[in-house]
């Protein structure tokens, strides 16, 4: 999906001209690029009504983005503007009225800067492409954020673009072409309903992830296992006699235990498995939000750049079903409590409690192999001190190596509690727990849109910081790899 904002509102001389120089433009990208394209504009300022109108000819889905509710601002426009403003809103993909109380002037304002952030390239106009006067608000507020402007030169209808680096990005999202290509192993739905796709696509990125995620942890165990065994043959190779053997022994297992995680690629499966899971997170908190007025606005580019494509082509399809969406606010709360809320609640106890019996089990293996083994050397050294007990079998060689193995067993259980993250994954899930049984209370005393998608939000909010901690401490190396 590619967003082409309109927010510029130079003037220029010529109507007609600058008609034909939109429409010719929007033309040409249409059936250039390889991608869906949608409009993002107001109403009527400058050259946006004739940019709307363009889009609609075209047929390219248009989002409008009002000062005020449409029945407010139409009374401001004469009448034939009226009109053609009226039909536009009428045959909007979208219509978004920004969340202000400022003047008409501040909202209009604020529609331009909001027109940019929705965007990924914004077109304007210019009577002059060589000045550097053809700047205003609204397009050098897109030059500071890096967005792509292409300006139009009205008399001379010559085109030019800043950014041009940015302006390949936004033919090419890297991101989303991965995400694409990964395979799709179930059956698609039969229709293509919006809703259709975006659940298909859920599907294709949780079967990849699932995939992945069981292999990681195991495969991130063998090394520690590895270390482990060969420092035991390492130690029992001078109590042995074939002694050269057991130190090659030792020193080959040391070897794997050093590349085999490069060998398995645990760093890429692990990033792998993170880059997936967290698109099919972020869709499945759209389709959870589905049928909430308005944009997904839980996850945006400041948080998650790389997926800004994935977000704005699963808003699109929010959008296109929008205008065909039938659903009070209580038939909404009633599918999200029991789809969304019950099964996170119920997933949250399920994993604290598995992370609690997984830290309690290796916790036991440590301290029993500990305690064994320091009841051997112990043994073993009371037996070799002034204090002779003849019963010890102290000088039987395999009795110092059976001690050293349970302490190797002790390390090993005790580095897994570290490697399966069970502490901090149980805190952090019986908090979850606790604070969606909260919002749930919340949730139902609830009556009218506004204030149940505050509560969805903050519970959408909390359910990925889970995910996007993981994410940042597996990007920062903070948390063990091998």
């Amino acid at each position: 999906m590619i967003a082409v904002g309109f927010a510029a509102h130079s003037p220029y001389p010529d109507e007609s001209i600058c008609r034909d120089l939109i429409h010719n433009y929007l033309l040409d990208q249409k059936t250039s690029a390889a991608l869906r394209m949608y409009g993002v504009t107001s109403l009527p300022s400058g050259g946006d009504l004739h940019f709307a109108e363009a889009c609609i000819a075209l047929d390219i889905p248009l989002r409008v983005i009002l000062p005020l509710p449409s029945e407010s601002l139409l009374g401001y426009f004469d009448e034939p503007t009226r009109n053609r403003a009226n039909e536009v809103i009428r045959r909007a993909l979208s219509i978004e009225i920004v969340e202000s109380d400022g003047s008409l002037d501040e909202r209009q304002y604020e529609c331009g800067i909001e027109i940019v952030l929705q965007s990924q390239l914004l077109l304007a106009f210019t009577d002059d492409l060589n000045t550097q006067n053809r700047a205003d608000k609204f397009t050098e507020f897109a030059r500071q954020m890096g967005r792509p402007v292409v300006w139009i030169n009205g008399p001379q209808g010559d085109v030019q673009s800043s950014h041009s680096q940015q302006l390949q990005t936004v033919y090419h999202d890297a991101e989303l072409e991965f995400l694409n290509r990964l395979p799709a192993d179930s059956t698609r739905h039969a229709d293509e309903s919006p809703r259709a796709i975006a659940e298909d696509w859920l599907i294709k990125l949780d079967e990849n992830a699932l995939h992945i995620a069981p292999q990681v942890r195991r495969l991130a165990a063998i090394p520690i296992i590895l270390t482990a065994t060969a420092a035991f043959a390492s130690g029992a190779a001078p109590r042995m006699h074939s002694m050269g053997t057991w130190l090659g022994a030792g020193a080959v297992v040391g070897l794997m235990a050093a590349v085999l995680p490069d060998v398995l690629r645990l760093r890429k499966r692990q990033a792998l498995w993170v880059r997936i899971r967290t698109a099919a997170e972020v869709s499945r908190s759209v389709l959870a939000l589905w049928p909430l007025p308005g944009r997904y606005r839980i996850v945006g580019p400041e948080i998650l750049p790389e997926l800004t494509g994935m977000v704005l082509a699963l808003n699109y399809l929010k959008s296109e079903a929008e205008r065909t969406k039938d659903g009070t606010v209580e038939l909404f709360k009633k599918h999200y409590l029991q789809t969304r809320l019950l099964h996170q609640k119920d997933y949250f106890s399920r994993q604290a409690q598995k992370s609690a019996e997984q830290a309690r089990r290796y916790r036991l293996v440590a301290k029993a192999c500990t305690v064994i083994a320091v009841m051997m050397s112990a043994w073993i050294f009371i037996s070799q001190s002034a204090i002779h007990i003849g019963f010890v079998p102290s000088r039987r060689w395999w009795v110092p190596l059976i001690a050293s193995a349970f302490f190797q067993i002790a390390t090993i259980a005790g580095a897994l509690v570290v490697v399966y993250d069970c502490e901090r994954r149980q805190k952090r899930y019986q908090e979850l727990q606790w604070a969606l049984g909260t919002w749930d209370i919340e949730m139902r005393a609830l009556h009218t849109w506004p204030a149940v998608s505050k509560v969805v939000s903050k519970i959408e909010r909390a359910l990925m910081v889970e995910l996007l901690e993981w994410r940042s401490l597996l990007q920062n190396m903070k948390m063990p790899r091998n």
